[in-house]
Formats: C-alpha cells, structure tokens, sequence
C-alpha cells in the first residue's frame, strides 16, 4: 500500500519520538551513582583466653608502651585518638569497670593500635598482633578510602600476658564530616567490646 506524504511524515516523527525516549531511558540507567558504588561494612573478630571472665568492679589502666596511633596527615591523629580512648573508657565503664591512672594500681592494663594500611598491612598486624578479621577490601582506584585498622588488647596485671584482643579492619572515607567520623569511631569500638567476656 503506498504512503502518502502526511502519514509518512508522521511515521518520521514517530520514530524521532520513540527514539529520545529510548536514548533518555539509556542515558538515566547508566548514570554513575559512586556514593552506592562504595559500601564497605566494618569487619570485627576477637579472641580471648579459654573461660576467661573479668570480674565487674576490675580496674584498668592504660599501658602507655603498648599504645600505637601511625599518624597521617588527612587524618586529625590528635582528635582520633582522644575520642579512641574515651570510647574505650565509656565502654569498660558501661560494664561495671574502673579506669585508674596508673598501672601499678590497675588488675588489668589496656592499650590499642590504629593505622592506615599504608603505615601497617595484614601481613605486619597478623606477625605481629596473631589476628585479622578477614578479607575486608576497600577499591584501589578510589583516593577517598582507605583500609584502616584498630586492634584493642587487654593485659593482665599479675604476669602481663595479654588476654583478650579485638580487631576492626573499616573504609577509612577521607571525605567525611569531623562529627561523622567521631560517631563511626564510637560505633566500632561499641561492637568491638560487645564480646568482652564480663563475669
């Protein structure tokens, strides 16, 4: 059947129509969305000694020579470590324990390691410390994050022998708020201590 002119230029303009939308419909799809790109969730693990058991009332000191903060300079170190320590103090507190100032008056002594993973990898925590939670990757190929590590370990005061230790590996983000970066830290530290063995 022959087309007429009118309905053939209506035929073009259909076609036209119909293929905006499906190049819109394309466009929108394959538009980048890089905050969903990158969700890392903190990977936790924790050791203890067989039936170990801290008494509440216990008391605790830092062991000052067991305390590592690897410094960076995208990171405020000094603001990091102030809100590392009231976290672990609120949270031995929150279980009945006293912090006291010096060793020599603790049962226990405490002390913690942070770092970026430029500073210590897996393989240096793992010789070092016997423990890494696992295979938590951060992209290579993004400047914004980076692999970080927390390990908290506790000491008993009579022989010095270490008797529990936790470990976080987390994404460090470089781009995020002061305040969200405080809170992130208190979060972790909270789930790291929700295993500590408490009599």
């Amino acid at each position: 059947m022959a087309m007429t002119s009118g309905s053939a230029a209506g035929a073009s303009k259909m076609v036209i129509m119909f293929g905006a939308i499906l190049l819109a419909a394309c466009t929108y799809r394959v538009a980048p969305t890089p905050q969903a790109a990158v969700k890392i969730e903190p990977a936790i693990i924790a050791v203890a000694s067989p039936g170990l058991k801290i008494p509440r009332g216990a008391s605790f000191a830092w062991l000052d020579k067991a305390i590592n903060l690897y410094r960076d300079e995208r990171l405020d170190s000094t603001t990091i470590q102030h809100q590392i320590e009231r976290s672990i103090k609120s949270n031995l507190a929150e279980r009945g324990f006293r912090f006291v100032e010096n060793e020599s008056d603790a049962q226990y002594s405490i002390a913690y390691t942070a770092a970026l993973e430029s500073s210590l990898d897996d393989s240096t925590i793992l010789r070092r410390f016997g423990l890494v939670p696992g295979n938590m990757r951060v992209p290579v190929d993004n400047p914004l994050f980076e692999k970080g590590t927390l390990l908290i370990y506790v000491f008993d005061g009579k022989d010095g022998n270490v008797i529990w230790r936790s470990a976080v590996q987390a994404a460090v983000d470089f781009s995020i708020e002061h305040e969200e970066r405080m809170q992130r830290i208190e979060s972790v530290i909270q789930d790291m201590f929700s295993s500590f063995p408490v009599q």
